[in-house]
């Protein structure tokens, strides 16, 4: 299994035939082109419709990829209604808890702290996990204390249900982001202590990359891999 890092939470996974891309938004580094020039059998996911996990430029792609299969949470359906013909292209629809499966994969949709969904993919053997914007939302240094137990909750609630069906995951990608205040590593610390995961793969930093560097270091995770924009890495 080959990952690249798009950009922002934009990520390539290959494995076989396969080719997912989740939540494509920039390519500072140039490197879809060759992603797409290599995928035989590609799977575009999308896991909300915020402006920096859905990006309009992923329906052009069907030119190179005639076959492409769209995996989209439910909740992107209406602001797309507005731009494209939904009819024109291969969408799998997905709201949380629902699935979806070919001949190849199966995915399973989880319910996130914010819009949309997470994706469970399950393809060749390999589980990979991408959080969409899963994460603890708890902006402590600016929220009072029960919001902040209210965001553990609500993050917490999700977890369990990812938990006792999947407890260990070979690929996790998970939003760590430092500008939400306080103790912004809340969410994936938690979410490593209660799910075995092969690699865990920090995204959506906002430019603050050594700051999660620092954070992984200092919890000793050997298990995480920081990844720059078009950087790849054989797993």
């Amino acid at each position: 299994m080959t990952v690249t890092c798009i950009g922002h939470s934009g990520m390539a996974i290959e494995v076989g035939d396969v080719t997912l891309i989740f939540d494509y938004y920039i390519d500072p580094a140039g490197v879809l082109d060759d992603i797409l020039a290599r995928a035989r059998r590609l799977y575009v996911l999308v896991s909300h419709s915020h402006r920096d996990h859905l990006c309009m430029d992923i329906f052009g792609w069907r030119d190179r990829c005639p076959e492409v299969q769209y995996v989209l949470a439910s909740e992107c359906r209406r602001k797309l209604k507005r731009a494209i013909d939904l009819n024109a292209y291969r969408i799998a629809w997905l709201h949380h808890d629902e699935d979806w499966s070919d001949d190849r994969l199966a995915i399973h949709a989880y319910d996130s702290t914010d819009v949309g969904v997470g994706f469970l993919v399950d393809v060749d053997g390999q589980r990979v996990y991408h959080a969409g914007d899963y994460t603890c939302w708890h902006f402590s240094e600016e929220q009072d204390a029960q919001a902040v137990r209210k965001a553990q909750g609500d993050f917490h609630a999700i977890l369990r249900r990812i938990a006792a069906h999947s407890p260990h995951i070979h690929l996790a990608m998970m939003p760590v982001v430092p500008n939400i205040g306080g103790d912004w590593a809340y969410g994936p610390r938690e979410f490593l202590r209660a799910i075995t995961v092969d690699t865990f793969i920090p995204m959506h930093m906002w430019g603050r990359d050594r700051e999660v560097l620092a954070w992984c270091e200092a919890e000793k995770l050997r298990n995480c891999l920081m990844l720059d924009s078009g950087e790849k890495h054989l797993i």
